[in-house]
């Protein structure tokens, strides 16, 4: 080797030693979720929150998880949109859910809306909760609100209702949560009203 290549080697050595170099991460700040039951489906409108603490732009590619079963088909329709640009970021699908690139400036926060269309033909659903764990950090703040038409009943909610009221034709649950890391995953069960 020569003396030019093995003196480069160190002094790059020596620029890079003692410094740990970490791939910037958003952070999951929290989560606004919406769901409406029907007969024989369930729609789940979500905004997402993010916030990019440092002073370099950061873009992730997100995987957003689907409970995919027998019971619970892949989702009929997903749409993804951006709420700080408007745009639809092209999605990636898998076996059991979907990815997209998130992007945020420097400092800035981000918000992006998930729609999505599963038959729940046995009037059970599940979502994903679990997952927010590998973000590391409990999410400063969580709000659920399902939305249960007059001829449906609620019979189990997995999470803890806190008010409910009636609307038009339908009644509406609310859960809220604060510094909230959840340990087990959404589920719902509803039937008719006899």
């Amino acid at each position: 080797m020569s003396s030019r290549l093995i003196l480069l080697m160190l002094i790059l050595w020596g620029f890079n030693s003692g410094k740990q170099v970490h791939a910037q991460s958003p952070v999951f700040l929290g989560e606004d979720l919406v769901f409406y039951l029907s007969d024989s489906l369930c729609v789940m409108r979500g905004v997402y929150h993010f916030l990019n603490p440092a002073e370099t732009r950061v873009k992730t590619r997100l995987f957003y998880p689907f409970p995919v079963s027998d019971s619970l088909p892949f989702p009929d329709k997903v749409e993804v949109l951006s709420l700080d640009t408007g745009t639809h970021p092209l999605l990636l699908g898998s076996q059991n859910g979907v990815s997209f690139i998130l992007e945020i400036e420097p400092l800035e926060e981000s918000s992006f809306q998930v729609e999505y269309w599963q038959v729940a033909e046995h009037h059970i659903f599940e979502y994903i909760l679990t997952s927010t764990q590998e973000w590391g950090r409990a999410l400063e703040w969580a709000s659920y609100e399902i939305h249960v038409p007059d001829h449906l009943r609620l019979e189990y909610c997995s999470l803890a209702v806190d008010t409910s009221w009636v609307e038009i034709e339908k009644t509406v649950y609310s859960i809220y949560r604060e510094s909230y890391l959840p340990k087990q995953d959404f589920e719902l069960r509803w039937g008719s009203i006899k």
